[in-house]
């Protein structure tokens, strides 16, 4: 089940990339919606209009005609609402299954769309956890763990175009190959999407045309979204990030 949820957003993640390539050839008078949901994506996207309050949500979908007001008290009440709305805001909206004018979950995409910033714990190398290394290596003296068990901070940048970019660690220098501690890897994310509620991330590469390949997907559930804090729950753990506020942040809006 898993795979087959896999290959689907890999065929829909392949089919948006080529969309948009071919988008960019079209008309003059075509508007680009960087918001374009994708295939079997449900989630209603557009922004958020003077009137909302923090029990009624009214919203301008992209794709045209009058605004629509959702009933969102319930969802805030659930904390589905993540991310404040305010006036202009762009919003990703899933519609109540059974009563159209409610939202089961608002997503405030602008507030999303910034640097989110996170700390990895350096670990001890396996041969030097291994039991029968104990007499070869001996224990780090506290000064040796102080100097090398210093956390790093990663990041997640969250712009539009689905544009995502990733900070930490991939390549390791001689020195840190040789170091007693290892520094978790980060996935090279470079794309993210909505689907069906859901926060799609993506690691590409471009092949010899310039055509950007997705590789793998992850996906997880934006669990708080706070001007200062962003929780994700993946499918094997949470993780929170928390941001920085200072004028850095505009460029990634």
């Amino acid at each position: 089940m898993k795979q087959t949820f896999f290959l689907i957003l890999l065929t829909a993640l392949m089919t948006v990339s080529c969309g948009s390539r071919q988008e960019a050839t079209g008309s003059a008078t075509t508007v680009y919606n960087e918001e374009k949901p994708l295939p079997g994506d449900t989630t209603l996207y557009g922004l958020a209009c003077e009137g909302c309050t923090d029990s009624l949500l009214v919203f301008l979908p992209f794709t045209g005609g009058d605004p629509d007001t959702f009933d969102i008290l319930e969802a805030r009440l659930a904390r589905r609402v993540l991310g404040r709305p305010a006036m202009g805001d762009r919003i990703a909206v899933i519609r109540n299954g059974e009563d159209s004018a409610a939202a089961d979950l608002v997503i405030n995409i602008d507030a999303l769309q910034k640097a989110w910033y996170y700390q990895v714990q350096p670990r001890l190398r396996l041969r030097l956890q291994h039991p029968d290394s104990a007499a070869k290596a001996p224990a780090l003296p506290d000064s040796m763990r102080r100097r090398w068990m210093q956390p790093r901070e990663y990041a997640l940048t969250f712009k539009r175009n689905h544009v995502v970019l990733s900070t930490g660690m991939w390549r390791r220098s001689q020195r840190e190959a040789q170091a007693p501690v290892e520094y978790p890897k980060a996935k090279r994310y470079r794309q993210w999407h909505i689907f069906n509620g859901h926060l799609i991330l993506a690691e590409t590469r471009r092949d010899t045309l310039g055509n950007e390949q997705v590789l793998s997907t992850d996906t997880a559930d934006i669990r708080m979204l706070r001007r200062d804090t962003l929780v994700l729950r993946f499918a094997d753990r949470e993780q929170g990030y928390y941001s920085k506020r200072d004028s850095s942040q505009k460029s990634a809006r």
